[in-house]
């Protein structure tokens, strides 16, 4: 969907910003993607040695907010074990813009977006982002670009939850974009794989559905996953988060968002 002209002159003005080239300056806002979702954004299936060399270590042009200060990101720092989609998304989007970018995720296995991440449910993993967020703020000053979220195969071993994925899909959105003060938020879910063992998750075309019709997606479909048919390998999460980047640079020079 097409940003209303004030807002799409907003946001090709914050592009504008960004492609500045040079170290980050004391009081100059950092451009931030937020990461977050289920147990394919925690990447715990997934393995640190297979990595490529470049990403091991910490990346000269993108920072990691770990709760109470900006650092240096690197894998390890992130996850402690496995990586999700922040690593080749970071080191990608940063050569994209030119300029350093910073990371914020929020994440954990087994959740659900009816209620885990609802942002009606009090003391729930968005209202822990919210916070996350708002101590970033108070860290440095920063300008939230975008949101990626990598969740659904919870919500897909439920009739009731699956049919209401929609709804709360475009809720979790709409409040996002409210209560992170970043009314140009844009947002990227990872749609879910048709591949998924359906005596698992009986109800997944549902929320792959919902993934296509209420917000802007990658298709995941083509990603290596491992045996279980459900979680990314390392191949997969590299290949997931250069999608991300992608995505996300056509949506900042289109001036396009979810609805």
């Amino acid at each position: 969907m097409k940003y209303p002209v004030i807002l799409t002159a907003l946001l090709f003005g914050q592009v504008a910003t960004l492609m500045t080239t040079g170290a980050l300056a004391a009081d100059e806002p950092l451009p931030v993607f937020i990461c977050v979702g289920g147990s394919n954004m925690s990447g715990g299936r997934s393995k640190m040695e297979d990595l490529p060399q470049e990403l091991k270590g910490e990346q000269a042009d993108a920072l990691f907010f770990d709760g109470t200060q900006w650092t240096g990101l690197s894998p390890e720092k992130i996850n402690g074990r496995g990586f999700g989609a922040e690593v080749s998304f970071a080191a990608s989007m940063s050569r994209k813009l030119k300029r350093q970018i910073g990371i914020i995720k929020h994440s954990s296995h087994g959740t659900s977006l009816d209620t885990v991440w609802s942002p009606g449910t009090p003391d729930s993993l968005y209202w822990e982002l919210i916070h996350k967020v708002e101590a970033a703020r108070k860290a440095h000053p920063i300008t939230i670009i975008g949101l990626l979220m990598v969740q659904g195969s919870g919500d897909s071993k439920d009739r009731k939850k699956a049919e209401a994925y929609a709804v709360n899909l475009q809720a979790f959105i709409q409040a996002a974009r409210k209560d992170l003060k970043a009314p140009n938020l844009l947002f990227v879910c990872s749609r879910l794989r048709a591949g998924q063992p359906k005596d698992k998750f009986p109800f997944a075309p549902l929320v792959r559905k919902a993934q296509e019709t209420c917000s802007d997606f990658v298709d995941c479909d083509a990603l290596q996953v491992g045996a279980d048919e459900v979680h990314f390998t390392a191949r997969g999460q590299l290949d997931l988060g250069r999608l991300f980047a992608d995505k996300l640079q056509g949506m900042m020079s289109k001036g396009e968002r979810s609805p």
